[in-house]
């Protein structure tokens, strides 16, 4: 790296250290969640685990003694050894002041090890806190482990008493670092990291591991690898192949910066998960690329800076440097107030790896759990060396993984009007046009074989409803016998976007039905997720029948309750069809789905037209 990107990156991980070390309680020393400096505030594991590394670090860069470093370290410790825990696991997040658990109770797997990855680096960069780290440290991960599934759940909750309905599924995601320490030090067997999804996404292209654009941005992919040194495996290939799709989008839709990734926002609050938007570029995004892109992050990050999303904060009466503002709206040209501890400590680490020869991932990798778990996990068993101007890499056909489009076409389906009522007069469907859902529908989990799991379905209108019908391939059938629960069983979800621009998830102007096959001596069930309600009568008529490879499923959604009381020939909204395949354990053993895009904090269905 020429010496003036060197000096400038160093005055960045200065200025950045300078705002965590603001955002620290000034009664605790536990790193706030952001720098609103208010009553009552929290923080979460996350933080925590991050704080601890980013002191390391900035030993490590001279911006901390040793002895100012231990002393802060050693008090943090200290008080961590006092918190309210579950099986000696702390909760997700906590009253910064008081360090009394928030209401929600929940121990949040993905944060837990964001949280242990920072108290390894310091145990190794500490040798003398290593029996104050080794007591937190010391927890059994199968509390948090689906042996049926091989998946770790999402969490546990306190208050339910129970593990989380979700699993974390994908070793592009966030939570790859958890997977990683639950083997490492969790005692969960190595099958939970071998059962993770390694499917690519694909754009512009560009392959790189999913949940990908949608799940989060940019940061998914580099998060784990601040700890793990993963430059040349599969993640660490497959995160550089994310940025330089982002710098392809950057020049498709004309914007001056790039960096998309999960942030505060000038105006809507925080853009996570099926949230972000081409307007707001996170600067923190790209300063995480900075070690296989050096010239362009620079280059990046200066014109944000001229962009004024560097700008001084205000303290005090006082204009103080704290590196770059969480957010940059390019269309208005406005900036976050706010700066977040979990971005700033993402910057600041991944600037300390990139300027001392990766001494955050060099501590981690010094414990001898961690050391010994990466020779055990195939994905870090052979590293390629990469010319950054070879970027992007054919990801699929090197590793022989499956591609998916991010920018699918989206399908059209036409539907014809019936004469007569199909529930009663089934020779109507022979007038409807058969979709198929098979393997190349898979949306989640997998297929035992081609029997496993398949569905014909179509699609009808009249003047009082939209007619579904789905004939489902299924081995074994296992459906719930509780309407709320339906979505733990087998059954056949349809989504439904009555403007047809996209869906959004749990809003009531959209539609999430569940139907299952009627249990013996039952009736077939019917839920409407956004809604949180079953539907009344007039709502939504269904019927069930088992067939001799599965199920079939015939219902009517009358527009009455989609909103819709007129509907004419021409008009279109959006559908899609899918099936949910429980086996054995917790659901879906597999899921297929006709068509559900993410797209811009939307999902977009298959465009469906009144014929």
């Amino acid at each position: 790296m020429p010496d003036e990107d060197a000096a400038y990156l160093r005055a960045l991980a200065a200025d950045t250290y300078r705002c965590i070390s603001f955002m620290a309680h000034p009664k605790t020393g536990v790193p706030l969640d952001n720098s609103k400096h208010d009553a009552g505030h929290h923080t979460s594991v996350t933080n925590i685990g991050f704080y601890l590394a980013s002191i390391v670090g900035a030993v490590e860069l001279g911006l901390e003694t040793r002895a100012s470093a231990f002393k802060k370290i050693d008090f943090l410790l200290s008080l961590l050894s006092r918190l309210e825990t579950w099986k000696n696991f702390p909760v997700n997040w906590y009253d910064a002041g008081r360090l009394t658990p928030n209401s929600d109770n929940l121990v949040s797997t993905v944060d837990l090890g964001n949280y242990y990855a920072g108290i390894i680096v310091v145990r190794q960069a500490f040798p003398e806190l290593e029996v104050a780290c080794d007591r937190l440290l010391r927890t059994d991960w199968n509390m948090l482990y689906d042996s049926e599934q091989k998946l770790l759940y999402g969490g546990y909750n306190l208050k339910m008493q129970a593990s989380t309905e979700w699993h974390y599924d994908h070793l592009g995601a966030d939570s790859r670092l958890a997977g990683f320490l639950a083997v490492a030090i969790g005692r969960v067997p190595k099958e939970s990291w071998d059962a993770l999804n390694r499917n690519l996404e694909q754009r512009y292209g560009v392959e790189y591991l999913k949940p990908g654009w949608e799940a989060g941005g940019l940061f998914l992919g580099y998060m784990s690898g601040i700890f793990i040194d993963e430059k040349g495996f599969l993640p660490g290939l497959s995160a550089a192949n994310f940025a330089k799709a982002q710098m392809i989008h950057q020049d498709k839709i004309h914007s001056p910066v790039w960096g998309w990734s999960a942030s505060d926002s000038p105006k809507d609050g925080y853009l996570g998960f099926l949230a972000l938007k081409d307007d707001i570029v996170a600067p923190y995004a790209s300063a995480m690329a900075v070690e296989d892109f050096p010239g362009e992050v620079i280059a990046n990050l200066k014109m944000l800076e001229r962009l004024g999303a560097r700008t001084s904060h205000l303290r005090s009466g006082k204009y103080v440097p704290f590196g770059f503002r969480d957010a940059y709206d390019i269309r208005t040209r406005a900036i976050t107030s706010n700066y977040l501890m979990l971005d700033q400590t993402m910057i600041f680490l991944t600037l300390v790896n990139a300027l001392k020869d990766r001494a955050i991932s060099r501590h981690f990798e010094s414990y001898a759990p961690v050391l010994e778990t990466k020779k055990l996990l195939s994905d870090y068993a052979s590293r390629v060396i990469v010319d950054p101007a070879s970027y992007p890499l054919n990801l699929g056909r090197h590793f022989n993984l499956k591609v998916i489009p991010y920018e699918s076409e989206r399908p059209e389906y036409r539907v014809v009007r019936a004469a007569e009522i199909p529930l009663l007069h089934v020779q109507e469907w022979e007038r409807a046009e058969i979709i198929s859902l098979t393997a190349r529908n898979l949306e989640a989990g997998e297929l035992k074989g081609t029997d496993d799991l398949g569905a014909r379905a179509a699609f009808l209108w009249d003047d009082q409803y939209l007619y579904v019908r789905a004939q489902v391939k299924d081995q074994s059938i296992r459906p719930m016998g509780f309407a709320p629960d339906l979505y733990k069983g087998d059954l056949v979800e349809v989504y439904i976007n009555p403007d047809s621009r996209g869906l959004t998830w749990g809003s009531t102007k959209d539609y999430q039905l569940g139907i299952a096959p009627a249990v013996e001596g039952g009736d077939t069930l019917s839920y409407l997720w956004f809604q949180d309600r079953r539907p009344f009568y007039d709502d939504v008529r269904a019927i069930s029948r088992r067939t001799e490879d599965g199920y079939e499923i015939t219902a009517a959604v009358s527009w009455k309750l989609l909103r819709m009381e007129t509907p004419v020939r021409g008009q279109s909204l959006g559908v899609s069809l899918a099936v949910n395949d429980v086996d054995a354990g917790e659901p879906p053993n597999a899921k297929v789905n006709w068509f559900f895009q993410p797209r811009e904090g939307k999902f977009l269905l298959p465009k469906v037209i009144l014929n």
